[in-house]
């Protein structure tokens, strides 16, 4: 890519690129900086943990499911043999953003080649990324698969823009490879940004070699997941599935189920999209095929996630209309909308916007000069608003956001609220320190860092879920035995000890944790800890199974 900005200094034009992916970057980290684990960073790193030292938590039902991210793992996952996993998640969360504010100046370059509105159009990203998402995804956060896979997908726009397609097929099978359903999706996405791009798009015979040199580098995502599902019984199958879909991930998988708001905000983006694209000519930039790639790779992202609007609207009208064919049409939903149709949408709708925008207002600039500055200013103000409170909020909070997903909290009571975080470190760091490297513990429902920092098996965690269908059908099963309704609200208390020691047997457990902030009610079990003779009233409490 030439970094020339119509200034003769080629150098000087570098070290500007240089100075915004800085920039990026620091946007990134005041964004997303909050410490580990990030709430799917004990989940991803875990695994690719246990991958890599099948001993390290042996026993885990989850750790020891199938493998869905081996790419992921070979390419990262090496480096919790030599590192913490909070090190490990630090230095993955650097490299992708690092890799993401490079890949993200050169999409933006490519279709404002203007210095500085990389900057710009990345805090606007920021903030449509968080406020105006339907289904709950994201692209800045913690370190995982996606992120890198999003990393090409920025790298295969700005070649299309380039008009190098050979390069961005490639580009989005390696993608693929990290991540199959961002990669996948993409790729069907770039087939209508080369729709699109009509008489001035390459021919397919010219793409056929790139797009099989892609298709190869797929694989290596693609045959994993295809083998998740492959041996299993159909029934075991479709049982996964509407486990997956309508039970664990409905808030990122079934449209009638998203809150109302979001729905309203993201079609408020779409409106945004498709205005600042009408107001702004296509060939804005200098290459010929201007912003057309990028658009139709929008259009393609939102056109699958209406794709998955029709499939669960139809759903459920058909459910009202038949009620007796219930059953048959919830298997056949579960087995479409498993896919994430709208992860796509969610992350490329605000890309597109902030790249549309920011080309907008500096074509308004170059026509109306104040009234184009006003705009440009309050761009400027409002995304750097919403970067200024959510580091406000993230520095008045400062447990990890895996903990404040999950571990109890207190609106009223911050203080309480951290004294219970720092008693769950308290207690797995003893558990880790105290007791043995192959124990497995029965652990409180409210949580889902006890591997991350104990670093002890378990028998099942709520965001733990499997990716393989009898994983998934297993894990169900271990959920309602172990934390049926009474004993989430409750805690394991409410099974009693004979009940929990039927568990234990069954399960091989050593340990029994207990949450004492939702029952103050002593086992009649071994405790080990507190120790006795401490004075600490904690928020937890371990037992020993005797054998």
């Amino acid at each position: 890519m030439s970094l020339n900005d119509g200034s003769p200094n080629t150098a000087h034009c570098r070290w500007w690129a240089v100075a915004e992916i800085v920039l990026i970057f620091l946007l990134m980290f005041l964004f997303a900086g909050w410490p580990p684990p990030d709430v799917n960073e004990a989940h991803y790193l875990a695994k690719a943990k246990h991958y890599w030292q099948p001993d390290w938590c042996a026993g885990d039902h989850f750790l020891e499911s199938a493998d869905a991210h081996l790419v992921f793992y070979w390419t990262f996952g090496w480096l919790t043999l030599l590192f913490s996993l909070p090190t490990v998640a630090w230095i993955g969360r650097l490299a992708t953003w690092v890799l993401l504010a490079w890949s993200w100046r050169r999409l933006s370059y490519a279709t404002v080649p203007h210095r500085m509105a990389s900057v710009l159009t990345a805090c606007l990203f920021l903030l449509f990324t968080q406020r105006f998402h339907m289904a709950g995804e994201w692209v800045i956060g913690g370190v995982e698969a996606k992120g890198f896979a999003f990393v090409l997908v920025f790298l295969a726009l700005e070649r299309m823009l380039r008009g190098r397609w050979s390069v961005a097929w490639i580009l989005l099978g390696l993608a693929t490879s990290f991540h199959v359903l961002v990669g996948g999706w993409s790729l069907i996405a770039a087939g209508c940004a080369w729709i699109s791009c009509g008489h001035q798009r390459p021919s397919l015979r010219s793409m056929l070699p790139a797009m099989l040199v892609g298709a190869l580098l797929a694989l290596p995502g693609l045959i994993p997941a295809i083998a998740l599902s492959r041996s299993a019984d159909p029934a075991i199958v479709s049982q996964a599935n509407d486990i997956y879909v309508f039970h664990r991930l409905s808030h990122h998988l079934v449209f009638h189920r998203f809150q109302h708001s979001n729905m309203l905000w993201h079609g408020l983006l779409l409106v945004i999209w498709l205005a600042a694209c009408l107001a702004t000519p296509c060939t804005l930039c200098a290459d010929r095929l201007g912003q057309r790639p990028l658009r139709g790779f929008v259009g393609g992202a939102v056109a699958l996630a209406v794709v998955g609007i029709i499939i669960d609207q139809s759903i459920v009208i058909g459910i009202t209309l038949v009620p007796s064919v219930r059953d048959q049409l919830m298997a056949i939903s579960a087995s479409l909308l498993k896919y994430y149709w709208y992860r796509l949408s969610d992350a490329m709708l605000p890309a597109g916007a902030a790249i549309a925008l920011v080309a907008f207002i500096r074509s308004l600039e170059a026509r109306r000069r104040a009234v184009g500055q006003w705009a440009l200013a309050a761009a400027v103000v409002i995304a750097g608003a919403n970067l200024g409170y959510t580091n406000y909020q993230q520095n008045s909070d400062l447990r990890p956001r895996a903990d404040v997903q999950m571990l109890p909290s207190w609106e009223k009571d911050a203080a309480r609220s951290r004294q219970t975080y720092q008693d769950w470190c308290r207690v797995c760091r003893w558990i880790n320190d105290h007791t043995e490297p192959d124990a497995k513990f029965l652990t409180p429902y409210a949580q889902q860092t006890f591997k991350w920092y104990a670093q002890r098996s378990e028998v099942c965690s709520w965001k733990d879920v499997p990716q393989d269908s009898a994983g998934v059908v297993e894990w169900r099963r271990r959920q309602q035995e172990v934390h049926p309704r009474l004993v989430i609200r409750g805690g394991l208390v409410i099974h009693g000890e004979d009940r929990l020691l039927e568990l234990a047997d069954k399960y091989d457990v050593d340990y029994i944790l207990v949450d004492r902030t939702v029952s103050r009610r002593a086992l009649l079990l071994p405790r080990v800890y507190p120790p006795s003779f401490s004075k600490l009233d904690p928020s937890y409490e371990v037992y020993r199974v005797p054998r």
